[in-house]
């Protein structure tokens, strides 16, 4: 099932854009690429909760890291043509800082990916100073073996890691990086051209396009790399969660001022490109 038969369903439920500044761009499926369901969101937002802010805002899949890693497998079971789950590494968000120290945690991660039927592994929260760690290297590894994507939030040389362990493991690259700049974003891609690096626009909104206004130098990039691209919530708090539906009207609007096939790509098709072995398997 495609995102267009989602988004053709969830139309028919009577899923509205307003504004005129999202004409073209509403008219498009939207995939959040990265979002978060924890324990603290799941005791005031349930399942049919999550679905309700998906509908409002005309998300027709998000993708869905758990802390603790139950609760994307729950969302899952759910909703599972709209909700691509992710394997995540932390219990709660105190893991952030300390999962990259837990010796154990490629066993689990390892045993984790061979049960279940994820689409990948994170979000990893990783810097420069710890790239060389040898838990991240399991669980790039881990990943690799069993055809699972790598969020991760980190700097550059975190992502230059993942690859020297294992050119051929598909990454998504969140926030544009820590330092969201053009010019390192793009030197980034010319970097590992040909490799399967992603890049997410999530929390980035106002900084690429202030008022709504996509800045020239962005503009250019996402030109540049059509297909490297896609936009995200990451709905990362459950305030977040209720602003949702603002949350990816801004998306929207920022995305409406590229060309049509680009508004595509950005808002849908790349992260199905990058989903696409899950997804067959959902088939």
């Amino acid at each position: 099932m495609t995102l267009r038969t989602l988004w053709t369903g969830a139309v028919t439920l009577g899923l509205l854009l307003s504004g005129s500044a999202l004409a073209d761009a509403g008219r498009m499926p939207l995939l959040d690429a990265h979002s978060h369901y924890t324990a603290v969101h799941a005791r005031e937002l349930g399942p049919t909760d999550i679905m309700a802010h998906l509908d409002a805002a005309g998300v027709s899949r998000v993708v869905i890291t758990g802390a603790p890693w139950q609760l994307a497998r729950d969302l899952h079971a759910h909703a599972p043509q709209r909700v691509i789950p992710l394997l995540g590494a932390y219990a709660s968000d105190a893991d952030k800082a300390t999962w990259m120290h837990d010796s154990q945690l490629p066993t689990r991660i390892a045993a984790l990916a061979t049960e279940g039927r994820w689409a990948g592994i994170g979000e990893l929260h990783l810097f420069a100073r710890d790239a060389g760690n040898g838990v991240y290297a399991e669980l790039v590894r881990i990943a690799h073996r069993h055809g699972l994507m790598l969020l991760i939030h980190g700097d550059e040389e975190v992502v230059d890691r993942a690859f020297e362990i294992a050119p051929d493991v598909r990454v998504l690259w969140a926030h544009l990086g820590t330092v969201p700049e053009p010019a390192r974003v793009a030197r980034m891609l010319e970097r590992h051209a040909g490799r399967a690096l992603w890049i997410d626009t999530s929390v980035r909104d106002d900084r690429i396009a202030p008022k709504g206004r996509l800045l020239p130098e962005w503009r250019e990039v996402f030109e540049a790399y059509p297909d490297r691209f896609v936009v995200a919530v990451d709905a990362f708090s459950t305030g977040r969660w209720h602003r949702y539906g603002e949350v990816t009207r801004q998306i929207r609007q920022w995305v409406g001022g590229l060309s049509p096939e680009l508004q595509e790509r950005l808002l849908w098709r790349n992260a199905e490109d990058l989903f696409a072995p899950w997804l067959r398997e959902q088939r």
